[in-house]
């Protein structure tokens, strides 16, 4: 571009922002931009698919530590269950087994080598994990979602336990709500 180009562009530009009513609407529009941004942090990765596995889900709040998962785990059982008819008080302990596992975006490739010997063709497969550019510059997987660890026990203390028809209830209610079996479920009376 030459200098009588760049001088008439700078002109312009400059009457265009000697009018107030041009100026309030750029600045509205970059404030506006700004709040969409800051809005979009809030709800990016919030909606996720329900899954027919109850201990799988996809990405969206990933617990970073297993205890947090089972402390969640455990006050929403609690709460729950205090609210059947005639349970009473009622505290839940669970028992897991390992951590929650990520579950990556992979595409498989399947080459074959052939050998001049006697075995034939060599078969393998490589593993190639997409990934996922942030705006800070950095790379991560892309992690489609989180496996949660597997329910490996309850216990159920609550103060109706020494009906049947409650505890029935709640045993019902517990292997339902995590889909394991009565086995993995222990349920006594909490002591007054």
């Amino acid at each position: 571009m030459n200098d009588e180009k760049k001088t008439e562009i700078k002109s312009k530009l400059s009457i265009l922002f000697k009018d107030d009513k041009i100026k309030k609407i750029i600045i509205a529009l970059c404030i506006g931009g700004m709040i969409l941004i800051f809005l979009s942090t809030f709800f990016s990765g919030s909606k996720g698919s329900s899954n027919d596995n109850a201990n799988e889900k996809t990405v969206g709040h990933s617990y970073t530590d297993l205890g947090e998962y089972k402390t969640k785990m455990e006050a929403d059982l609690s709460k729950i269950i205090s609210k059947i008819d005639g349970v009473g008080n009622a505290e839940v302990f669970l028992t897991l087994d390992n951590g929650s596992e990520n579950v990556y975006a992979v595409n498989k490739k399947q080459s074959s080598t052939s050998k001049a010997s006697s075995e034939g063709t060599d078969e393998s497969i490589e593993t190639q994990y997409f990934s996922v550019r942030r705006s800070d510059g950095s790379e991560d997987g892309m992690l489609l979602k989180v496996i949660e660890p597997d329910v490996r026990g309850v216990l159920v203390v609550c103060s109706g336990a020494d009906s049947s028809t409650v505890s029935e209830r709640v045993l019902e209610a517990v292997t339902k709500a995590l889909n394991i079996s009565s086995a993995r479920v222990c349920i006594t009376k909490l002591s007054q």
